[in-house]
């Protein structure tokens, strides 16, 4: 008997198989109208990510001519890195990208440290005033600062000029336009990573900090050795995400110098050479080409930088 009942208990039997495949029937049933909802979502996914992605692959393997494409195997990669035009774009690049990422990162984590030790309406105030300019587009804030560099009634000059400086042709000056470019966006870009690091720093045990006050350590080791190192998963949250949007710098390339002065290009990054190859030259395989260089290195750098900075973190 005990044996008879345990099969009829187990949780094979045809009873209870034809219980589970009528929950899973009624289960997918009310279920419909959630995935009416998402197909909008899906289908974005899918023709706009998942298929042009697809496609960019099959293209840089193409060359396109008089309407009609021509399979060429690996002849745009050969071409793009043999070009000097894409060496001098990646090293533009990393040098916009390592001063923006690093430098801006520094600002922030200092500001963050010295709005966080205000009161809380002085700090609503002054997350406010720095996030203000990431609500901005960024071809809005590149437009006002083409006027902000303009050489001969811009206001940067006539404030330069008050120290002495001559007034300077920022953006048509080889040695000029990609630091002048640097500084308005370090300017006008460390709104989210002060609201980030602000909001972390909240999260951080009062305990910790009284601690090190009680063994007598000064405001500059306490925030080097207590805040800075609990602020390490925000950080590379931070760096990650800075590397991957900077590296991909177009806008602000495009509106105020066009990936000039000079040739090659003093400020041509690969974000803009892809778009030149693209648009201007009509070479859309090497275009495609570049734009899964750019993919690799994007892909390669954070790895690295999570392999390097990422840790477990406990209070």
């Amino acid at each position: 008997m005990r044996t008879v009942r345990s099969l009829r208990a187990s949780p094979y039997s045809a009873s209870n198989i034809s219980r589970w495949t009528q929950f899973c029937s009624a289960l997918q049933k009310s279920n419909r109208w959630g995935y009416l909802f998402i197909l909008p979502l899906v289908a974005d996914f899918l023709i706009f990510t998942v298929y042009m992605v697809g496609f960019a692959v099959w293209l840089s393997f193409q060359q396109f001519s008089a309407g009609n494409y021509t399979f060429v195997g690996l002849q745009n990669f050969e071409r793009i890195l043999r070009s000097p035009a894409t060496w001098n774009a990646l090293r533009n690049t990393l040098v916009y990208t390592g001063i923006v990422v690093v430098v801006g990162l520094v600002i922030a984590l200092v500001l963050s440290e010295l709005i966080f030790r205000r009161s809380s309406k002085v700090q609503i105030f002054f997350k406010s005033a720095f996030y203000l300019p990431a609500v901005v587009s960024t071809i809005v804030i590149s437009l006002t600062w083409y006027w902000i560099f303009n050489p001969f009634y811009g206001i940067l000059n006539a404030i330069v000029g008050l120290i002495g400086i001559p007034p300077q042709n920022w953006l048509m000056n080889p040695n000029l336009a990609l630091p002048s470019i640097i500084f308005m966006t370090l300017v006008s870009s460390g709104g989210p990573a002060i609201i980030l690091l602000t909001a972390a720093m909240g999260g951080i045990p009062n305990e910790l900090w009284d601690a090190a006050r009680i063994d007598g350590a000064s405001d500059w080791t306490r925030f080097w050795r207590v805040t800075v190192p609990l602020l390490r998963p925000t950080l590379l949250y931070l760096f990650v995400v800075g590397f991957i949007g900077n590296f991909q710098v177009f806008e602000q390339i495009y509106v105020l110098t066009s990936g000039g002065p000079g040739f090659p290009g003093a400020t041509e990054t690969i974000g803009f050479l892809i778009y030149d190859s693209a648009f201007r030259a009509m070479q859309f395989g090497q275009s495609a080409a570049l734009s899964l260089l750019l993919f690799a290195f994007i892909l390669v750098f954070s790895i690295v930088q999570f392999r390097v900075f990422s840790s477990e973190l406990e209070y």
